[in-house]
């Protein structure tokens, strides 16, 4: 769950060194380096054109055993309307 953390906060500046605006979201806890998880917040992010990354997402989901690939990326996804 921290791999995927640490994924996304090393992916950021790939993104932002192309132009692209980011912002990293986590439901793990770790406010040094990411903004904790908000649907709310993700949609606003995606409205004013930022890519938003989701880290640490399996952590919580609140689905027991779901991981933090590409599955638990597209049901974050499809909670804040971007699929």
């Amino acid at each position: 769950m921290m791999a995927t953390v640490k994924n996304s906060i090393l992916l950021q500046p790939a993104f932002e060194k192309l132009g692209v605006q980011t912002r990293v979201q986590s439901s793990f806890p770790t406010p040094e380096v990411a903004e904790p998880y908000s649907r709310q917040r993700a949609i606003q992010h995606l409205a004013k054109g930022r890519v938003v990354i989701f880290g640490g997402i399996g952590a919580g989901t609140g689905i027991p055993l779901f991981t933090t690939d590409t599955a638990a990326t597209a049901l974050r996804a499809s909670k804040v309307g971007r699929t």
